[in-house]
């Protein structure tokens, strides 16, 4: 059974969505409240820890997890907000979940799949240099990266859009069926499209199939594996990848 990390988990949808076919080894909400939701819906929850994303270590990550999936906090990238995005104190924990990622491909460990789940504002934040660096911090780790947005009313009468950004190591072989070289119009609307073309990049070819596209799921969604993003100012948040806590 795959295994994985839930990070910023609040009640555990995430391990929710991903049904009994998943195992949880580990999960990590700051809030007292969200823990207790978490608990109440998946009792005893022993894998759970409550505290700041930054206190934590890797060797509070058990094994070595298939998937980590981090819904980090949408404030600072809110359209509702002020537009801090990753440098502002909430948004910006999405460091501290990095600095376990980067920690865990040191020991060996490295998570093969990542997923990032945020409000749709980050892909325009800050003229859209967030959504740019989020791209290049998973490229630059050696992921394919495939960003999509998914809406709720597709399923539930209630409209609720989110950004999902996929990262599959470039480890890990994708199966011919699941590539594609254009984004599909379902789940890549107009939005996103321009705010990915925008982003500085390099694009290089890789092996012998030269530049070319990934998707998770045929005809759904696309991962780019070649494109390189220059990094962009993060802000201090960032400095908290040396390992401090708040």
């Amino acid at each position: 059974m795959p295994g994985f990390y839930e990070f910023f988990a609040g009640g555990g949808m995430a391990r929710l969505g991903l049904g009994s076919r998943w195992h949880c080894l580990f999960a990590n909400d700051l809030s007292a409240k969200k823990v207790q939701t978490y608990r109440a819906n998946f009792p005893p929850a022993d894998e759970l820890i409550q505290g700041d994303v930054y206190s934590l270590n890797t060797t509070d990550l058990p094994s070595q997890a298939d998937l980590a999936w981090a819904s980090f906090p949408c404030q600072d990238l809110s359209v509702a907000g002020k537009q801090k995005g990753l440098s502002g104190d909430r948004s910006g924990s999405f460091w501290g979940f990095w600095r376990l990622m980067q920690g865990l491909q040191e020991e060996g460990r490295g998570v093969p799949v990542i997923i990032l789940e945020n409000v749709v504002g980050t892909i325009s934040t800050r003229n859209g240099e967030d959504f740019a660096v989020l791209l290049d911090t998973l490229v630059s780790a050696g992921y394919r990266v495939g960003p999509m947005v998914l809406n709720a009313v597709h399923w539930i009468p209630q409209s609720r859009p989110r950004l999902f950004v996929v990262g599959v190591h470039n480890t890990i072989a994708l199966p011919q069926p699941l590539r594609a070289y254009t984004p599909n119009a379902f789940l890549h609307p107009a939005a996103l499209q321009r705010s990915f073309a925008a982003a500085p990049q390099e694009v290089e070819k890789v092996g012998s199939g030269g530049i070319y596209r990934d998707r998770l799921t045929a005809g759904r969604s696309w991962l780019i594996s070649s494109r390189k993003i220059p990094p962009a100012s993060v802000g201090t948040r960032k400095k908290k990848l040396d390992g401090s806590t708040n």
